[in-house]
């Protein structure tokens, strides 16, 4: 049996009180690089989050396109040489881990190219569907074949037999990632497209990225009523662009000042693009003390946290964080809206429940929900297993922010989207 690495968090020694400098927001990065190699011209991109393996997958799969990539004078940016969507590479097999950004998003783009490809991953992956979008793409005139289970990748993608499709559909009930992949995807074909979602939209705030983000790059979209109107009459162009801070990664130490001090996060604030910036809502509703500015996000312990009845379906990474969090609050929690946790790096809804159990919590769960009772003495020096999962690991970090002693095993596996968690962790808590 695989001995796992793990880390041992002592309680917290001192106040927290940082102003913090994030790195870029992963989810804002694939979309802006994979923009960037479809578009016409050169881009500039500043703070890309070149440590984050997610965003590394994605840019070793653009240059393994044949997409060009230059670190820029400045750390964290680059200069990329667009290709005006018509990869120079027309057969590879890409790797893209559990990266379900990764591989949703160059699934779509690909299928409406002319290539032979191959996208694949860790096993995780071939758990985690991909069906909703393989068939919205089919509409279209993709021609697809999945190497093993049906629905879940490996997938072989061959060169687009278009049909001149101008409605589509495209169920939003397990990801707004399908979503998100065909409206990047629709830019590189040459006429007007309709995408309709017939159920729910899951996580909405990631499609109102996407769409603002594509319209940086010059695409026009039109929205009403969940149906998405593309006019894609031009190529896109090139851009300059600053990704901002991943807004789940601040959410961490956000929580952390709601504890025990005070965090400022410089370059998130109201004009955030991401859904996960309203975390520091959720906090004030506890009992935190929140400011925003066009800039900013401030965050610091006012009064003991008291227990939320929350949906959390535009933020679903950060009801992570919230669930640990409960463990502290006065009474009982009710998180909704995360269903989708359970087709994520891991079933985080089981994972969660184990893991609380473990510290004393009452937990119970539903197919979208997870409701959290706080025991009246939290478990010290418990190891809490990670499941391969970046946000296990450090959501579950905030139990030494407490000031109760936890071991984290499989720690390593924050390297998906933040490297350096623990490094920073320790600097504001020791």
């Amino acid at each position: 049996m695989r001995e796992q690495p793990h880390l041992h968090l002592p309680p917290r020694q001192k106040t927290i009180q940082a102003t913090l400098d994030l790195p870029g927001s992963k989810s804002i990065a694939n979309r802006v690089l994979l923009l960037a190699a479809m578009a016409k011209g050169k881009s500039i991109l500043h703070r890309v989050p070149d440590v984050s393996e997610d965003v590394c997958l994605m840019m070793e799969a653009l240059k393994e396109l044949g997409v060009s990539m230059v670190e820029g004078d400045t750390p964290y940016s680059y200069s990329i040489t667009g290709c005006a969507g018509n990869f120079s590479v027309k057969e590879a097999t890409i790797f893209c881990g559990n990266s379900g950004t990764t591989i949703r998003m160059l699934t779509a783009l690909l299928a409406v190219l002319n290539g032979d490809y191959v996208l694949t991953g860790i096993e995780r992956m071939k758990e985690r569907p991909i069906e909703d979008l393989v068939e919205s793409l089919l509409q279209l005139g993709a021609n697809i074949t999945y190497l093993e289970k049906p629905g879940y990748p490996p997938l072989s993608i061959y060169p687009f037999k278009d049909n001149r499709a101008t409605e589509i559909t495209c169920s939003g009930k397990d990801s707004s990632q399908y979503l998100t992949g065909l409206l990047m995807a629709l830019s590189a074909v040459n006429r007007k497209t309709k995408i309709h979602i017939p159920d729910k939209l899951r996580s909405k705030s990631y499609v109102d990225m996407t769409l603002k983000i594509l319209t940086k790059f010059g695409a026009e979209i039109d929205e009403k009523n969940l149906t998405y109107t593309l006019n894609s009459n031009k190529p896109l162009q090139a851009i300059e662009y600053t990704i901002e801070p991943d807004a789940s990664s601040a959410t961490y130490f956000l929580a952390c000042a709601a504890l025990n001090g005070s965090v400022c996060v410089n370059h998130l604030g109201k004009s955030s693009l991401q859904g996960d910036a309203d975390f520091a809502l959720i906090l004030e509703k506890m009992g935190a003390k929140v400011v925003y500015t066009a800039d900013s996000i401030s965050v610091s312990a006012d009064k003991p946290l008291r227990a939320v009845d929350v949906d959390m379906e535009n933020m679903p990474d950060a009801a992570m964080t919230l669930a640990v969090l409960c463990l502290f609050a006065q009474g009982t929690s009710h998180i909704r809206g995360i269903g989708t946790w359970k087709i994520k790096e891991t079933d985080r809804l089981l994972a969660m429940q184990t893991e609380l159990r473990k510290l004393g919590a009452v937990v119970e769960t539903r197919e979208d929900s997870i409701t959290i009772t706080p025991p009246k003495t939290i478990r010290s020096g418990v190891a809490i297993d990670t499941y391969q999962d970046h946000r296990m690991a450090m959501s579950f970090s905030l139990v030494a922010a407490y000031g109760i002693e936890v071991i984290i095993n499989d720690y390593v596996y924050v390297n998906k989207t933040f490297a350096n968690y623990f490094q920073l962790f320790n600097q504001l808590c020791y």
